[in-house]
């Protein structure tokens, strides 16, 4: 920003080196750990029982864009579900930010999510009678920010995403990419360490997908990873790392 504050896409609101897939990310090297799966499994219960996951073991780092590949039924959200702290292994431990999410309370787990997560999903999920910077400003309420600071801080998110000059709009007059560009800015407006996006770009033409990972690639820096699910292999290929779910399995 001009004024030398720190933007909702990072801290340097900048692209810089390619990753190791031929993405680029916003530093050189990954940071520290910030989503730490250990021997997760996710069971539901039958009969006859549904073993979603398996002895699940990842590693997302700051500074890294990594996708989440699998056919359906794979357990890729279930996995999602997991992560976002929506749903709580069977067995296993889950740190996000150091944290061990295992023991804590549904309370402790929903502060821990709205700090932490942001979210972005194949339906965008828009309020269609409030506007662009109203959307965004709604998720700022659930975490008891000032009613001063709401709007400031989502029409900052909004120009991150190049939506500056749609401020106003409902989401009815919006593209399918400018919906979901609407979309990111509220994933990022408490500015999150992990942004988890849900087949992000399901709902749009190719031209709209490649705008949205740009978007997407934009977001990771030094404080912050991003995790994609995704079908689309070209979406994949753009990741600096691609977890692979089988029949509930990681590899």
């Amino acid at each position: 920003m001009a004024d030398g504050s720190t933007s909702p896409i990072g801290s340097t609101g900048a692209i810089g080196s390619t990753g190791p897939t031929g993405s680029t990310s916003a530093i050189g090297s990954t940071g520290s750990s910030v989503l730490e799966l250990s021997g997760v499994s996710k069971t539901y219960p039958g009969p006859p029982p549904v073993h979603a996951l398996t002895d699940v073991r990842l590693t997302v780092r700051t500074g890294e864009l990594a996708a989440i590949v699998g056919p359906s039924g794979s357990g890729k959200s279930t996995l999602l579900s997991v992560l976002g702290l929506l749903d709580t292994p069977t067995a296993g431990r889950y740190l996000l930010q150091g944290t061990d999410t295992t023991s804590l309370g549904e309370r402790e787990r929903t502060a821990l999510r709205a700090a932490t997560l942001g979210f972005v999903f194949q339906a965008f999920h828009l309020v269609p009678h409030l506007t662009c910077v109203q959307n965004v400003a709604l998720a700022l309420v659930h975490l008891g920010v000032p009613r001063a600071r709401r709007r400031p801080q989502a029409v900052e998110a909004l120009e991150a995403v190049g939506l500056g000059h749609r401020l106003d709009a409902r989401p009815g007059t919006l593209s399918g990419g400018e919906k979901q560009r609407v979309a990111v800015a509220r994933a990022i407006v408490h500015r999150p360490a992990v942004v988890l996006c849900d087949e992000p770009t399901g709902n749009l033409d190719t031209a709209n997908s490649a705008r949205v990972m740009d978007l997407l690639q934009g977001l990771v820096d030094v404080d912050r990873a991003v995790v994609v699910v995704t079908h689309d292999l070209d979406v994949a290929a753009r990741a600096d790392r691609v977890f692979k779910v089988v029949d509930g399995r990681v590899s």
